[in-house]
């Protein structure tokens, strides 16, 4: 896999590449400064980099975005004398608007970016790129740090292997349903949920909406491929989409990593004839496009090999957990993969937030007032959804007799922001002296969480 990957996460070699207001220190590309002042933008470009020849290409950045910075990825391709334009993945920040671009480029172009791919349209492909990252802040005493970026190509000539089988090898991960999540966007947080897992095997406590409003794409929905390895980067998680095959995600499996995965499937033969999807066995529903983990191999005794997965397209977190034919699988697999390599605690520099809140009860019957530090806020009504597009949850759990391994396995309540402004919670029904935990989730990353006992 290392020939189809680049990944650019320490200081480039003297000479290599070119700096424009900006510079890599402290482990991280940053902006320059100049009398104490950080520019309001500059860029790293990398060297022409080589690879096998190849018609799609991914990208990847782990960066840390304080408040008004963001970051952003652009690629150009090449073969021969030709090359084409500079494209870009769009633009990344933690509390500012994310948005990719629209497609760049077109079908009669030597190549194309679609969203969060980019398509070379000439038969032979292209055998070389170049990235550049570019940093951007509206504050002269504040800066991104950009501390990963990575490209990775799908070679033309290039046969998938499965590598040895694996007799039973598996990575501890929690597994989640996406479908009792947030009813507004349920049906569209397979990748979301996907990519919380991955980061509550290593040890955090994330609920799948705190992540899919810390993904979301203006542009493009929870649905920027791009945008997994950014929303886990923005906690410090080394992480990047790869195109790989059944080998390169056992060797993930045998190091200690899960990861995610994009399948398109139907769940019966009939519905695999109607839809011309490939057949895997077990799968929930058909779709077309759909984020798995895979956490694991192994071999039956009649020698058939299954992978190991959390499939988050289901409505109990019991059913997540599955196995399907290794066959089946490599079939319904796109070739894509995202990695998660752990946390490294020096890039926690701007995480998406969670504060401490408090609610209290007001003279309107199920509305509870929402203090921050003392001060009363008013919530905006469009708090969870604007313009008919989901822009945030509020949600409670309550406390039971139960231990949970994290707070995303409990149950959880939807609910919404009243016409004064107030949190709505049906509290008449429960029990006196019942205590719940209160999530309010916005678009700006920054979750508030309140105990209260009713």
């Amino acid at each position: 896999m290392s020939n189809q990957v680049f990944v650019c996460k320490s200081e480039p070699n003297a000479g290599v590449g070119t700096f424009e207001n900006a510079e890599y220190a402290d482990g991280a590309f940053r902006l320059a400064q100049y009398a104490g002042c950080y520019m309001l933008s500059g860029s790293y470009t990398t060297p022409e980099i080589p690879a096998p020849a190849f018609r799609s290409l991914l990208g990847s950045w782990n960066a840390a975005t304080p408040p008004d910075t963001s970051v952003g990825l652009e690629v150009r391709v090449g073969a021969g004398e030709r090359w084409s334009e500079w494209m870009s993945f769009g633009t990344w920040s933690t509390f500012r608007r994310r948005e990719s671009l629209p497609q760049q480029g077109c079908e009669t172009d030597f190549a194309m970016l679609s969203g969060d791919i980019v398509h070379v349209n000439a038969p032979a492909g292209a055998d070389r790129f170049q990235l550049r990252i570019c940093l951007a802040t509206d504050d002269i005493y504040s800066t991104p740090f950009v501390h990963l970026f990575s490209a990775s190509v799908d070679p033309i000539n290039t046969e998938r292997t499965s590598g040895d089988a694996l007799y039973h090898r598996c990575v501890p991960v929690p597994a989640y349903a996406q479908m009792n999540r947030d009813p507004r966007i349920c049906g569209e947080l397979c990748s979301a949920v996907t990519i919380t897992m991955l980061m509550n095997r290593w040890g955090e406590d994330l609920i799948p909406e705190e992540v899919a409003h810390a993904q979301y794409d203006f542009a493009a929905g929870y649905h920027n491929r791009c945008f997994i390895p950014a929303v886990a980067g923005s906690f410090g998680y080394e992480s990047y989409c790869v195109f790989a095959d059944i080998a390169a995600l056992k060797k993930e499996i045998k190091a200690g990593f899960a990861c995610g995965v994009r399948l398109s499937c139907a769940d019966t033969p009939e519905t695999s004839a109607e839809t011309g999807l490939p057949l895997l066995e077990g799968s929930i529903d058909c779709a077309d496009g759909r984020f798995v983990v895979v956490r694991g191999f192994e071999t039956d005794a009649d020698g058939t090999e299954y992978v190991i997965v959390n499939d988050p397209h289901c409505s109990d977190d019991s059913e997540a957990e599955r196995r399907y034919r290794l066959d089946q699988f490599d079939e319904a697999w796109h070739g894509e993969a995202c990695l998660v390599h752990g946390k490294v605690q020096a890039h926690v520099v701007a995480p998406p937030e969670r504060v401490a809140a408090e609610l209290r009860h007001t003279e309107l019957p199920g509305e509870y007032a929402l203090y921050l530090r003392g001060e009363r806020l008013s919530l905006p009504v469009d708090l969870c959804e604007k313009d008919g597009r989901c822009t945030g949850t509020v949600c409670y759990t309550i406390r039971d007799e139960h231990a949970y391994a994290t707070a995303a396995h409990k149950r959880f309540y939807y609910t919404d922001v009243s016409e004064s402004g107030n949190v709505l919670l049906d509290t008449e029904t429960l029990p006196s002296g019942t205590r719940i935990t209160v999530y309010l989730i916005g678009e700006s990353c920054r979750t508030a969480v309140a105990e209260l006992t009713v």
